[in-house]
Formats: structure tokens, C-alpha cells, sequence
């Protein structure tokens, strides 16, 4: 059940992405909880990192879309979720939609480039609206659209449990693994070096804490901005210089 939770349809259709008083320390607290849990150690799963992106025309629509729209930076990032969803997917035994969670994975941040006016609360939030019309606009269905955009308001969450859908939850998982390393422990490292091989890091940590910097500068009442002032830039340094 996830009517009115944060980052559920019902949550961003009243709120717009804004987090209230009270919400903000809730999610401030899922947070340190996440952060203070202990991390399975060990060799890691040594997984096929090689995945072929699904070849239908709203998926080749909208890796054009990707590469013409996002910086290098944020789109091997992009690329990196959408390959650790997939292989946490396979890690977990877990069946999905590829060509929904590819899409969803490409679209993603779309909301830190498509910038929203003043009177927006949330880029992730924002950047579901864009991609609901992008998926649209490609020739996916208002099923296809709805289930991207879902996942996409949500991914900036602490959590998104299954229970919200393979995509939503896969692709949280891939872009909080990618960003700030959560779960990476257990896969092997060669396969950590085969996804960044296909998707290089250069440049995504400095330019991904600036972005975020900015939209908690801009929009205080975010989930990016709770996340921020709690210290997730030094999460993705930690992350980014092998401490894991």
C-alpha cells in the first residue's frame, strides 16, 4: 500500500514534491537508517555485465532523445543505472519490464536539464511530467508513460520497495547504487569494472554534486535537499574514491 506515501503518485499529485515540516524530518530519519545499516560483505557475485538495450522504436526514440538532451556526465549515468538495475534484477530474481526500465533509466534526470520554473518543488518530480510527454510523444503507451513517469518521481526516495513495481524499485536501486554505492558490495568487482568499461565515470561526481547542490539551493523543501544538508555529498566522494 503506498497511497499518500512520499514519492507515490498520490504524494506528488498533493504536493507537487515539496516536503512539509513534518515530512522532512520522517525522511531525514529514513535517511540515517538506511545510512547506519550494515552492508553484506564478501567476494560478490560475479555477473555477465554485457546487455544489448531493447531495440524497439520507443526505446531507440528515446536514446536518441537521451543523447541529444543530456550531458555526457548524466548520460553514462544513466546507462550505469539502467545496467545495475539490470543485473541486481538478476542478483535478485526479480522479473521486469526491460524495455520500460531501460526508458525509465534514460529519462531519469532528465528534470536536472529540462530545468523547472521557480514554482516547481522537485526536479524528479518535474523531470516524470517531461518524461511522461517524451515516452508519449515516442510512441509508448499511456500505460508505458505512466509506469516511467511513476518510477522516475520516485527514484529520489530512500527506499522504493517492490511492492511499487519492478521498474520503480529496480530502478531506484541502480541509481543509488551507481551514485552513492549502496549494494555495490555485493557484486564482484569485475563486474563493477565491466559496467564502468561500457559506461565510464569521468566527470559524473563533480558534476552530479553540483547539480544536486543546486536544486537544494533552489528548492529547499526537496527530497535532494533533505538528502544534501544530511551530508550525501560525502556519500558519493566516499563512493567515488573506492571506500567501499
Amino acid at each position: 500500500m503506498r497511497s499518500g506515501l512520499i514519492g507515490s503518485p498520490e504524494w506528488v499529485a498533493r504536493t507537487g514534491g515539496a516536503l512539509g515540516v513534518w515530512d522532512q524530518v520522517r525522511f531525514g530519519a529514513q535517511a540515517v537508517r538506511q545510512e547506519l545499516r550494515p552492508r553484506p560483505r564478501g567476494a560478490g557475485a560475479v555477473l555477465d555485465a554485457g546487455r544489448l538495450p531493447p531495440s524497439s522504436i520507443v526505446a531507440q526514440r528515446i536514446d536518441e532523445y537521451a543523447r541529444t538532451t543530456l550531458p555526457d556526465p548524466l548520460l553514462e549515468h544513466s546507462v550505469r543505472s539502467w545496467l545495475w538495475g539490470c543485473l541486481l534484477a538478476e542478483l535478485d530474481r526479480i522479473e521486469y519490464d526491460e524495455e520500460r526500465l531501460y526508458v525509465a533509466a534514460l529519462l531519469h534526470d532528465v528534470g536536472l536539464v529540462n530545468r523547472p520554473g521557480p514554482d516547481a518543488a522537485c526536479f524528479a518530480v518535474h523531470g516524470a511530467r517531461v518524461a511522461r510527454g517524451v515516452v508519449s510523444d515516442a510512441g509508448g503507451s499511456e500505460d508505458f508513460a505512466t509506469v516511467v513517469a511513476d518510477a522516475i518521481a520516485a527514484h529520489f526516495n530512500v527506499e522504493v520497495p517492490l511492492s511499487w513495481g519492478p521498474e520503480a524499485h529496480l530502478l531506484h536501486a541502480g541509481t543509488h547504487l551507481d551514485v552513492v554505492g549502496r549494494r555495490i558490495s555485493e557484486l564482484a568487482r569485475s563486474t563493477v569494472a565491466d559496467v564502468h568499461a561500457q559506461a565510464p565515470r569521468t566527470d559524473f561526481p563533480d558534476h552530479f554534486r553540483t547539480v544536486v547542490r543546486e536544486e537544494a539551493t533552489q528548492r529547499p523543501k526537496s527530497r535532494a535537499a533533505v538528502l544534501w544538508r544530511l551530508g550525501m555529498q560525502r556519500s558519493i566522494h566516499r563512493f567515488h574514491n573506492g571506500a567501499w
